[in-house]
């Protein structure tokens, strides 16, 4: 038991200045204080961890509370809705199809089967306070409106960006030709 804060058996002194007096000769305390530190730092490190995980909860509160005001589930279903139907408009075999796909896509983009994947991509993006500037303007008419409106203008873009690639199609496919022969060319001149 030598250099530890307890005594052999029996050899217990009264006053316990007394022990530390006797084994560490002059320097008492020394142990105390080095187990006093290591007991601090310990406490700091688990109130950081527990700080850290209830500011992550917070974030995460928030990240939630930004999608419920957003209505996911709605905004996903008109996104869903808008994608379907450019599908359907530029591939017209696929409308017997129509309803098997909205259903397809119903059960694995709703917002409820997305709902923790979004919450961590919104996470990793957002800080807590951004997500809470965000949810108070969507908040808003004009935030409303916003959401609202979105799945439209998403498939009005799509729609402007597909038509300006078949408007441009023969110079696309021109590059392409162009690109292969040069492809080509290097090839043999390797070999």
């Amino acid at each position: 038991f030598s250099g530890t804060l307890f005594p052999p058996c029996g050899r217990w002194p009264l006053n316990s200045n007394v022990l530390f007096q006797q084994q560490y000769k002059g320097k008492p305390m020394k142990k105390f204080k080095s187990c006093t530190c290591l007991l601090v730092i310990t406490f700091i490190v688990l109130l950081t961890q527990a700080n850290a995980f209830a500011d992550m909860n917070s974030h995460r509160k928030a990240a939630n509370e930004l999608l419920d005001t957003m209505d996911m589930n709605t905004l996903l279903v008109g996104s869903i809705e808008s994608m379907l139907q450019l599908q359907l408009s530029n591939n017209p075999a696929l409308l017997p199809f129509e309803n098997t796909m909205r259903v397809f896509l119903n059960k694995y983009m709703s917002g409820e089967s997305l709902r923790e994947a979004y919450i961590d991509i919104y996470v990793e993006t957002f800080t807590e306070n951004e997500l809470k500037i965000t949810t108070e303007f969507y908040k808003t008419p004009t935030g409303q409106k916003t959401l609202k409106e979105t799945p439209t203008l998403l498939a009005k873009g799509a729609k402007l960006g597909q038509q300006l690639v078949e408007d441009n199609l023969p110079e696309l496919q021109q590059m392409i030709a162009e690109e292969a022969n040069r492809i080509q060319k290097l090839q043999q001149d390797s070999e």
